[in-house]
């Protein structure tokens, strides 16, 4: 199941978590050419993915690009918007402070997420659509 997905580029995200679903559907609605493919941590696909990269200590946003590979924290967040072209805010506040004080700033907030948003029970039923783009 691996092998077959890795030709797409992927986001993992924590499927229990209302800020990251809040991300995944702007993403969505911005991915205007439909390329981005979405998985749940918590999903098969996303803890074999998690096994074999030996990424067991992330449990927020992952980036995958079959061309770039492996992605995390906040270079994961830029290397996203980068890939969908997206120049906005977010991006140019990641393109301008260095990596290491946005990944510090990412880390915080995906260490008190859950403390900020109730997190759901069990993973949001996405509608028909963006489960075409969901990988389990």
């Amino acid at each position: 199941m691996l092998n077959n997905n890795l030709k797409k580029t992927i986001v993992f995200y924590d499927g229990f978590c209302p800020m990251c679903h809040f991300w995944v559907r702007y993403l969505l609605k911005n991915d205007i050419e439909k390329s981005l493919h979405f998985a749940p941590i918590q999903g098969k696909f996303g803890e074999e993915f998690i096994d074999k990269n030996k990424l067991e200590k992330i449990d927020s946003l992952i980036y995958y690009n079959p061309n770039t590979g492996i992605h995390l924290y906040s270079k994961a967040v830029y290397e996203v918007l980068r890939f969908l072209n997206l120049r906005n805010i977010y991006f140019f506040t990641l393109k301008i402070l260095p990596f290491y004080i946005s990944t510090l700033i990412y880390k915080i907030v995906a260490r008190i997420r859950y403390k900020i948003f109730k997190p759901y029970d069990s993973c949001e039923i996405p509608s028909q659509e963006i489960l075409s783009r969901i990988i389990q």
